[in-house]
């Protein structure tokens, strides 16, 4: 599809915020949330959100139920003054990583940029061994379709809706 177009502040909540809360509608209808470290593709125009294989229900969630939903709204450890909320409503597809596709060292490198303390987890070959199934991943990609902003994080007033626009 191509990179979105995008304000700066907004970019920057996507490439800053450290977690996101991820929505996805369960069997029951129920929406459930989850604290999860999203990677913003923006060659794509895309969020990457993986589980991993021993904890796949919000995947299964999202392939039951493709419209999810993402919210930026907690600067917490991002070096940002004043940034924006920002709500990404999309479509997700799921996909079981069987290789590592070519953003899979972009992510890892901004996981690890944003929680140093897992470097000394990845590096020592006894815990990745013993811990395989959270290496093995799945991965939920989420195409947005709607983008609320919310200035300075306040969420009193009505959003801005941006157009989603893509450029090639």
């Amino acid at each position: 599809m191509g990179t979105l177009r995008l304000p700066p502040e907004v970019e920057a909540v996507f490439h800053e915020f450290r977690t996101c809360e991820f929505t996805a509608v369960n069997r029951q209808g129920q929406p459930l949330t989850w604290p999860t470290e999203p990677f913003y593709d923006a060659p794509s125009g895309r969020f990457i959100v993986t589980s991993s294989i021993a904890f796949p229900v919000k995947a299964y969630n999202a392939r039951r139920h493709p419209q999810v939903s993402l919210l930026f709204s907690d600067p917490t450890g991002a070096p940002l003054t004043d940034p924006p909320a920002v709500q990404v409503q999309g479509d997700a597809t799921v996909a079981e990583l069987d290789d590592d596709p070519p953003w899979s060292y972009a992510m890892f490198k901004e996981s690890i940029h944003r929680q140093p303390r897992a470097r000394s987890f990845v590096s020592n070959p006894l815990a990745r061994r013993l811990f395989t199934f959270q290496f093995q991943r799945l991965a939920i990609f989420v195409q947005p379709r709607r983008i609320m902003v919310w200035p300075r994080g306040d969420m009193s007033p009505i959003p801005t809706e941006l157009e989603v626009r893509y450029v090639e």
